[in-house]
């Protein structure tokens, strides 16, 4: 007896969609990976421990030069510098010897005791002055390729008070502004430095007068140019443009450490081919990149049926895709109810290269309940609606690379808006990554199943304690679908309390079970990749599924392709060349079924078993009316094992106006 097969398709109101909640074990090789991305320094059998953290501003930001200029060679020098003692944490952490160097007593004992025993490798003292900022990113530079110490006038004198003359090259008057100055550099040390990467980092203030930033060491240990402009001043946008072309830096470079116009730093370096990878306070990056290069994976996402009537969560905290928040994540993985409730936590897969140890133990400790998920926008932060259009390619294949060798499901990505070349284009470059879920940063659209892999809003940011309760709590099940949610908690915000202790953790399983108290057995909590995976089901051997042609989730579940089609008046249109095509995957012991159509207008409607051959179902044949019409899937069924449906609607006039309508009764599928 054959089975038969109802579906009624009425594209329907849906919220937005987030599913997750599988087993993620660890499962780590370590083997070297092939080439690197970054600079990586020689790694020391030994390391040297400097505490500098009571150090005046001016002496860390020498300490940290020399650091860099020592592990030029070997990354043998390490820094305590960070606050809440993380340096010393994650150093106990790596496995690596070290050995603590008692320091001179005094002011400034950090620098001063590094300088006595380092000082036989500088070869001179340059100084630079604060007022001129640019002078500070000079002598970084020059100091990298001359071994030269960058160094503000007072620590030149009392360096050589206590440590005998050095000689010493002055250049704060050298030139009359950044732009100049850095004019300069691109013709007189740019040749020299390396072509890898490049930083957007110098002196802001009020950071570098009380607690200056921490990525300069490797700045001078890759021997990279080093920049501070603000591209909303159109002199400095040039001049960074200068920069950054006349380096002959290729797509998918990336430029570390931050920016004065912050996050939007991507609208002037993506057009020229460079992502951003937000490291500003990322410490001792010099000898983090010296370890290994490691290869990570993550089990895959794993489903659960998704009922009626109950609404399905995936929260996913952020702030881990920046270098210097996932050296924090340690604290935050301290906390007792860390994996209570499931959920993603950002990070950046560059960490592979540039500290592997960090993963290590993020990937060690997660446990199973929390899924480590790339930052926006993968590899590296970039606007994807900026990027070159010359090398958005090759950034998609590095990017596809770096998800995959990091064990990644799932990715945030921000500034892709849908169905447009940025997004399909990104999407496909996933296939075979292990990528299976995007959650797009932009604004509320429904679910998007473009050719399989998943695309959600990554939903509201959070940033204070009760939001996730406020949020939750409006949101309304659905008596005939799941409805599906994603939160995103800024940790930076969300995830601490007014001593700056982290208490993520805590704060959510507090919200979760206050929501569960309130409102049992409505939400079901899973991590973003098992979310994905429940989609995915809800989406395979379907067997009945009904949804309303008005744009929901519940309609856009099954939207494979979505070539500018439009909505108007609660139905989906196609006119001129737009058209669209919705997959069905229909339970495998399906051998008859029925399309049954409610259209209109000049309409073309195709069947295909693969997606890539076609045969007509339906034509208007001059009758521009709406009407309903029935046709017979058998055929198509049909040595079809897989029992896939592709239906593609399309205008039968491109040319004319009166294209496609499908009305909101939409399609049924009977059996």
């Amino acid at each position: 007896m054959l089975k038969k097969w109802h579906i009624t398709i009425a594209l329907g109101l849906l919220c937005m969609v987030i599913l997750a909640g599988a087993i993620v074990a660890l499962q780590i090789r370590n083997t070297q990976s092939a080439g690197s991305t970054f600079p990586k320094m020689e790694s020391a059998d030994t390391l040297h421990v400097y505490d500098i953290r009571n150090d005046s501003a001016e002496a860390k930001l020498a300490a940290l030069t020399l650091q860099g200029l020592i592990n030029q060679s070997s990354a043998e020098v390490y820094v305590l510098t960070r606050e809440k003692n993380l340096d010393q944490l994650w150093l106990d952490q790596s496995g690596k010897s070290y050995t603590p160097v008692t320091l001179v007593a005094g002011s400034n004992p950090g620098l001063r005791t590094m300088y006595r025993d380092y000082q036989s490798l500088i070869d001179k003292l340059i100084v630079w002055e604060g007022s001129k900022d640019w002078t500070f990113n000079i002598a970084l530079m020059k100091g990298a390729l001359e071994a030269g110490l960058p160094v503000t006038d007072g620590i030149r004198s009392s360096l050589i008070s206590e440590f005998g003359n050095q000689t010493v090259e002055d250049i704060r008057s050298n030139w009359k502004g950044r732009v100049d100055a850095y004019k300069w550099a691109v013709e007189h040390l740019m040749p020299s430095l390396d072509k890898r990467i490049l930083f957007s980092a110098g002196l802001r203030l009020p950071d570098w007068v009380g607690y200056p930033w921490n990525i300069f060491d490797y700045a001078v240990a890759s021997k990279s140019f080093t920049f501070y402009l603000d591209p909303r001043n159109p002199d400095e946008y040039e001049a960074m443009k200068h920069i950054i072309q006349e380096g002959g830096y290729q797509p998918g470079t990336a430029v570390l450490g931050y920016a004065p116009n912050a996050d939007d730093l991507n609208e002037y370096t993506n057009p020229l081919g460079v992502g951003y990878v937000v490291s500003d306070f990322f410490s001792n990056g010099s000898v983090w990149s010296s370890f290994k290069n490691k290869i990570y994976t993550q089990p895959a996402g794993v489903a659960v049926k998704a009922e009626p009537g109950k609404v399905y969560v995936s929260i996913t905290a952020s702030d881990g895709d920046n270098l210097q928040y996932a050296q924090q994540l340690m604290d935050y993985f301290q906390d007792p109810a860390k994996g209570d409730v499931p959920v993603g936590i950002t990070i950046a897969p560059v960490l592979r290269e540039l500290g592997s140890p960090i993963l290590d133990y993020l990937y060690a400790e997660k446990g199973e309940n929390i899924e480590l998920v790339a930052g926006p926008s993968g590899y590296q932060f970039i606007y994807p609606n900026h990027y070159s259009i010359h090398g958005y390619e090759t950034w998609l294949n590095e990017n596809k690379k770096w998800l995959t060798d990091a064990g990644v499901h799932t990715a945030n990505v921000w500034r892709i808006p849908l169905n447009s070349v940025y997004h399909k284009q990104m999407v496909d470059s996933l296939a075979g990554s292990g990528v299976t879920g995007i959650l797009r940063g932009d604004d509320v659209q429904p679910i998007n199943a473009y050719h399989g892999i998943y695309t959600m809003s990554q939903g509201n940011m959070l940033t204070r304690d009760g939001d996730i309760y406020s949020i939750l709590s409006s949101v309304s099940e659905d008596r005939e679908h799941p409805v599906f949610y994603n939160l995103y908690p800024i940790l930076a915000f969300y995830g601490v309390d007014d001593t700056g202790k982290a208490v993520f953790f805590e704060r959510l399983k507090d919200e979760v079970a206050r929501l569960q108290q309130d409102f049992p057995g409505k939400y079901v909590f899973l991590k973003p990749q098992d979310l994905v995976a429940t989609l995915d089901k809800l989406n395979t051997d379907i067997e009945g599924v009904s949804f309303e042609a008005d744009n929901s989730s519940a309609e856009t579940l099954y939207l494979y392709e979505d070539n500018h089609s439009a909505m108007d008046g609660g139905y989906r249109y196609a006119d001129g060349d737009a058209s669209w095509i919705y997959k069905f995957d229909l339970a495998d012991d399906i051998e008859q079924a029925t399309l049954t159509l409610d259209l209109g207008g000049d309409y073309e409607v195709d069947v295909s078993k693969d997606g890539t051959s076609w045969r007509a179902a339906a034509r208007a044949n001059g009758n521009m009316n709406r009407t309903t019409l029935d046709n017979d899937l058998a055929d198509w069924l049909t040595n079809n094992p897989s029992k896939t449906l592709y239906v593609r609607f399309k205008s039968g006039n491109p040319q004319g106006e009166n294209g496609m309508i499908l009305y909101y009764n939409s399609l049924k599928l009977l059996y």
